[in-house]
């Protein structure tokens, strides 16, 4: 990899771990879906597009909105179905804890989706014009196939936002010092194989 690398397409967190397993040689955990990508392709500049065609972004259980990066082109659009009712003057959700990813007085549901060109307008601040811009239509067609792949592939998980989900459980917590959970033990990483990455 070459010090100074930026990599300008859409990644995800959940790139980390396949990216990671592959740098050191570890196998990815067999017998289920794996949303995450090894980004050394794009990294290393093997490839200039991101192994992402769509990212679903939710809140809670709801899809709020969904980037997509077609396979030919430079440029990535954005969705929007639901986005939160920011207060006035601000960018944000100043008086809740959180923005909420429900409820009518919360947020916003958009139909016809708002579009946006991200690589453009990164800050989502022009919507593409559901009416007058010849794209939107089949750019939204696009993403609601690529919507309805993504629900039919989903399978029925616990309900991980449940009450019962948010108790604590100090038992599956890392421990390294036994009674005590201290881990300010200094590890050495030198001997594995991404420590000899130069820049």
């Amino acid at each position: 990899m070459k010090g100074g690398t930026i990599v300008r397409e859409p990644t995800s967190q959940m790139d980390i771990l396949p990216t990671m397993a592959g740098l050191i040689g570890a196998r990815l955990p067999a017998g289920r879906p794996m949303d995450g990508r090894d980004l050394m392709p794009l990294v290393e500049g093997q490839t200039h597009i991101s192994p992402h065609e769509f990212m679903f972004h939710y809140c809670g259980r709801y899809l709020h909105a969904v980037r997509h990066r077609p396979r030919q082109g430079n440029t990535t659009w954005k969705a929007h179905y639901i986005t939160n009712k920011l207060e006035p003057g601000i960018e944000g959700c100043r008086t809740d804890v959180l923005c909420m990813c429900e409820g009518d007085n919360k947020v916003t549901h958009h139909r016809p989706p708002l579009l946006y060109d991200v690589t453009n307008d990164p800050s989502e601040i022009r919507p593409i014009s559901v009416n007058s811009d010849p794209k939107y239509g089949d750019i939204i067609a696009r993403i609601e196939k690529g919507v309805e792949d993504h629900r039919n592939s989903l399978t029925e998980v616990e309900d991980q936002f449940k009450p019962g989900n948010f108790i604590p459980r100090p038992w599956m917590q890392p421990c390294c010092n036994v009674p005590f959970c201290s881990c300010t033990d200094d590890i050495d990483l030198s001997g594995l194989p991404f420590s000899r990455i130069e820049n």
